[in-house]
């Protein structure tokens, strides 16, 4: 297991469960695999699976460098055989050629990105849950719209977005505020990871046709993943009959507001008795 400010952040046990629905619908969806940007994902476990689709190059931008000194350099901050058990289970993606590492803050960084007209066929979020106001912003309609200028037209992005079990409102908050980024078509998905429980995903497309329309068109996975298939991915779309009854309600993310992160702070103390 793995901890983050003494957060759960994988398991090896499951984290492929995780991984595989966080990358494989994106980029299956996607209409090319050239160039992909990741947001977060300093472990190199979400980049170990966006390297199977042999991209042309990644970029991935995180602003813990200790996190990624240790996860691209194991035998360098670890013991041997925890060095080793790393290096096996993020397979040293973030050594790759093909990969360019920038150790700053997403929010503004991308800017930097955009100035210099980059394009992405993909783009994957992998951060930690807006569970401090600093995370709160890389939640904001303000981010998502600057990311949606970053992304090819028949391009996808994902975004990791909490448990929808645990914190039902903050999961549906997420996908209100990718929508009133402008992306036309926004998409959620949910399964177990054991490790976590229920957890819950976005997707959209900036346009064309919707994630899942893409996904429906598909034979099978172009890539094969280590827990994940095509009908299972499919399935995962699939809520309760009542689950978004109450979606009017949920607040959107405005820069500034904190609402994502009120809606995360009050779900986890519901769910841990505090209140």
């Amino acid at each position: 297991n793995f901890y983050l400010n003494g957060r759960l952040q994988f398991s090896s046990i499951d984290e492929h469960i995780y991984h595989d629905y966080l990358v494989a619908p994106v980029l299956a969806g996607s209409a090319r695999h050239d160039n992909i940007l990741i947001i977060g994902g300093g472990d190199g476990l979400a980049l170990r699976d966006v390297l199977k689709y042999s991209p042309k190059h990644v970029t991935l931008i995180d602003l813990d460098s200790e996190l990624i000194d240790i996860f691209q350099s194991p035998k360098q901050h670890l013991n041997t055989s925890l060095a080793h058990k790393i290096s096996d289970l993020n397979k040293n993606s973030l050594q790759d050629n093909r990969v360019t590492i920038l150790r700053s803050d997403a929010f503004i960084k991308i800017n930097e990105l955009l100035k210099d007209g980059q394009i992405f066929d993909a783009i994957i979020v992998d951060l930690p849950d807006p569970s401090h106001p600093d995370l709160n912003k890389l939640y904001s309609v303000n981010f998502y719209a600057r990311l949606k200028q970053l992304l090819a037209g028949d391009g996808l992005i994902a975004i990791q977005s909490t448990s929808p079990y645990h914190a039902k409102n903050t999961f549906i908050s997420i996908g209100k505020t990718l929508s009133a980024a402008n992306f036309p078509h926004v998409q959620q998905y949910h399964d177990n990871v054991p490790s976590f429980g229920e957890w819950g995903w976005t997707i959209a497309s900036k346009m064309g046709a919707s994630p899942l329309t893409r996904l429906n068109n598909l034979e099978k996975l172009p890539m094969q993943h280590t827990w994940l298939n095509l009908d299972m991915l499919k399935a995962a779309f699939i809520f309760p009959n009542d689950f978004y009854q109450n979606k009017d309600s949920v607040g959107i993310n405005i820069l500034g507001s904190h609402t994502l992160y009120q809606l995360h702070q009050q779900a986890w103390q519901d769910q841990q008795g505090i209140n």
